[in-house]
């Protein structure tokens, strides 16, 4: 059978057309492939512009909060045997177009864990909403824990009461290394270690503490009622004292910025030497706004008020 030319030209012309319609495919699919690409550039140059810009300004607040609580040091050591005036109350200062509110308290307004006698220490629990029997017994084991013997306190725990706890270990029989230590103690709580760990140091080495100038929830413990001098300041300073070589202090600096959705805060242990070569010591550093939500979560309304 013999195929007339134009046929066999129509039959060429039909392929060309196919292989055209499917190279036109191709280079739409591959447009198409290329623009989701260059969205995905743009949109993931975006988001890294966006976490760059937040990450400088939530580097930007943290040095704002370090600038204002070497300010408050640099006050502190600078005082010279004076009351200086970061002591008397916190204040707002700007820094790097930040506000930061920088505040600082003596040591010794809280309870030393390792020089607190039993009767500060049940005071101390019974803040928290402990019963008072069970403060005695908490106050005891406090004891038992911080001490160099095993010899057992009246309601106290040595190593055998730790085992019939259920507990694999025993007190230390030596001085509290961070407060975070009392955790371990038998018989306290997270709940309970939460709510009282703002008002807790190893740091004052002192016996008692400042009653006049103690949290609201320790002083109410203690007997001290504050309903009458409601509305009514009370110096929030060490009482008729100045600062002196020795002295502790914790310094808490706050940085709230909703508008750029940033926040920082921290608590600085600071103790002055006197030395002029070596003015002050940083004993420890931590974020407050964790210690100071969680004792929010844990303390008794009436203590956290």
């Amino acid at each position: 059978m013999v195929r007339t030319p134009w046929v066999h030209t129509e039959r060429i012309q039909a392929a060309l057309k196919g292989e055209r319609g499917i190279a036109l495919v191709a280079v739409l699919g591959f447009l198409a492939v290329m623009s989701l690409i260059a969205i995905g550039i743009v949109g993931a140059s975006r988001t890294t512009v966006i976490n760059a810009s937040r990450g400088l300004v939530r580097v930007q607040a943290q040095a704002a909060v370090e600038s204002a609580v070497a300010q408050a040091i640099a006050e502190l050591v600078a005082a010279n045997n004076l009351v200086p005036d970061i002591l008397a109350a916190p204040r707002q200062v700007e820094i790097g177009g930040f506000t930061v509110l920088v505040g600082a308290r003596p040591e010794h307004t809280k309870i030393d864990l390792n020089y607190a006698d039993a009767n500060l220490l049940a005071i101390t629990f019974r803040a928290a909403g402990v019963d008072p029997d069970t403060a005695e017994s908490l106050a005891a084991a406090v004891e038992d824990w911080r001490d160099g013997d095993d010899l057992l306190h009246l309601k106290g725990a040595e190593r055998r009461q730790y085992e019939e706890a259920g507990l694999k270990y025993g007190p230390a029989n030596a001085f509290f290394a961070d407060v975070a230590e009392l955790r371990l103690v038998r018989g306290v709580t997270q709940r309970l270690f939460d709510c009282l760990r703002p008002e807790l140091t190893i740091y004052s080495q002192r016996q008692g503490v400042d009653i006049e100038n103690a949290a609201p929830m320790i002083r109410a413990a203690a007997g001290l009622d504050d309903a009458a001098n409601e509305g009514k300041s009370r110096r929030s300073v060490i009482s008729d004292q100045v600062v002196a070589a020795g002295d502790v202090f914790e310094i808490v600096a706050r940085l709230d910025d909703t508008k750029r959705n940033v926040r920082r805060a921290e608590r600085v242990i600071v103790r002055i030497t006197g030395n002029p070569r070596d003015p002050y010591w940083i004993m420890n550093v931590e974020a407050a706004y964790p210690i100071e939500e969680a004792a929010k979560r844990s303390c008794p309304q009436a203590a956290a008020r």
